[in-house]
């Protein structure tokens, strides 16, 4: 059995159709196909790609002006998985050169879809638009606009089906730190709820773990059941201004809980919110152990299992911006229901480039599958070698498949991609595809956040 893949680029005007042949069971039987031109992602926006009915949606903004986008343009792609053909809209133009500002997604109870996003820090704007159909890009309500009071930056948008389809959208704002907004109305409208946690000046003072670089804001990965919980990840702060720790916990009925389910706080907008080491520690950060997040998912039984990097090599040179990142570690941590289980799992390589010292190609968790991850790294993932391509000769990050069958301990690896002439970057495997894995990623040059040229890839393969 084989699927089959039908990739339609336009270039210049001119359609160019690729057919591409996927063996049954065989993840690594046919090369990626790139399913958009010129876009890239964050990794502190949710949703990024979902499925529902047969497609895939994911977003993303353009880093310069190739294949008909200009930069900033930010657009919603639809991926047939039956014949391979994609569709494009583009949700705002020219809306920032930067992959902070991609959009967050929600598949709405109707089957339409939701989409929020805003600029870096820029302005006040929350903007969303939703689709007028299911299963539809072509047509779209107008962007509607909701001043959140502060700089706004992320996106990350869940509807509790259980709380009568109220949605959130988790996102940056006032403080400087993680905030939500909530719509009782499928997203047509929106008001403020209140801050999941906060962190300041003050947390800093006589803190042996502040680098004196920057900080005052957690960093936060967030993941729902799709009923009636909401989980997260953060740090402490950014990782050049703190050496981090990652904690969990979550959100349910109101209530804000550890990972054991003790009850911390009941948020409300004019309450004293938590702070990051309030939850539930999973990895204690030190200054040669530096965490960040990467990745967080809800199994089947609704235990959260998490992935992250973590900087090694950055005591020695701790007040020296730069200096250091050039060997990462990723990490797998999996709660068992009493404790969390946590693993390294692969060699990360180095950082993505100079001053972002804690920049990796990142991991990509399974939504589908616990036991199955997909990582980018330009060292081998056992042995922490560089990876150099024997195409050009030069280093590359590259991607690779790993599978555990004992909760995380031990991996298996295979290479997805190999001896490449460009970066394979950022991986995301779809949710809400239950007999396909779809993997998507960026491939081309990161030089910074508003400074790349990429296209989207996608590979796809039965379960």
């Amino acid at each position: 059995m084989c699927i089959q893949w039908i990739s339609i680029l336009r270039t210049n005007g001119i359609f160019f159709i690729f057919f591409t042949l996927l063996s049954a069971g065989c993840l690594h039987a046919a090369e990626p196909i790139v399913v958009k031109e010129n876009g890239g992602w964050c990794w502190f926006q949710g949703q990024r790609a979902i499925g529902s009915d047969g497609k895939v949606f994911f977003t993303s903004i353009s880093g310069d002006d190739h294949g008909d986008w200009n930069a900033g343009d930010l657009v919603v792609t639809e991926l047939n998985l039956s014949s391979g053909e994609t569709t494009h809209f583009r949700l705002h133009s020219k809306l920032q050169r930067d992959d902070h500002a991609v959009a967050g997604l929600c598949l709405l109870a109707d089957g339409r879809l939701l989409t929020v996003y805003g600029k870096h820090g820029n302005d006040h704007f929350q903007r969303s638009r939703i689709t007028l159909r299911p299963g539809d890009i072509s047509e779209w309500t107008r962007e509607q606009r909701f001043d959140v009071g502060a700089g706004y930056t992320y996106s990350n948008v869940y509807r509790l089906p259980a709380e009568n389809d109220r949605i959130f959208n988790f996102h940056r704002g006032r403080g400087f730190n993680p905030n939500c907004n909530v719509s009782d109305d499928g997203g047509a409208s929106w008001n403020y709820g209140w801050r999941l946690m906060q962190r300041t000046s003050a947390d800093l003072n006589d803190d042996p773990r502040y680098t004196g670089m920057d900080g005052r804001r957690p960093y936060v990965c967030y993941a729902s059941d799709g009923r009636d919980e909401i989980h997260f990840i953060a740090t402490d702060d950014h990782p050049r201004a703190y050496d981090n720790s990652l904690y969990h916990g979550y959100y349910k009925a109101g209530k804000l809980l550890a990972s054991d389910g003790t009850v911390l706080a009941t948020p409300t907008a004019a309450g004293e919110p938590l702070k990051p080491r309030d939850f539930t520690e999973v990895f204690a950060g030190a200054a040669d152990r530096v965490a960040w997040a990467s990745d967080i998912e809800v199994d089947a039984l609704g235990n959260p299992y998490v992935a992250f990097s973590v900087q090694v090599d950055g005591a020695a040179v701790r007040t020296r911006r730069g200096a250091g990142g050039m060997d990462h570690r990723y990490y797998f941590g999996r709660w068992d229901g009493t404790r969390w289980r946590v693993h390294e799992m692969a060699y990360a390589g180095t950082k993505l480039y100079a001053g972002e010292d804690d920049y990796t190609g990142l991991v990509a968790l399974d939504p589908q599958d616990p036991d199955y991850v997909v990582i980018s790294t330009n060292a081998d993932p056992v042995s922490g070698t560089p990876l150099v391509s024997r195409a050009d000769g030069q280093r590359h990050w590259e991607l690779f498949a790993g599978t555990t069958t004992d909760a995380g301990e031990t991996w298996t690896w295979t290479a997805v991609t190999k001896d490449s002439t460009q970066d394979q970057l950022r991986p995301v495997i779809a949710n809400g595809v239950p007999e396909t894995r779809v993997i998507l990623w960026t491939r081309g040059t990161l030089k910074s956040y508003t400074d790349y040229h990429l296209d989207i890839v996608a590979l796809s393969s039965p379960r």
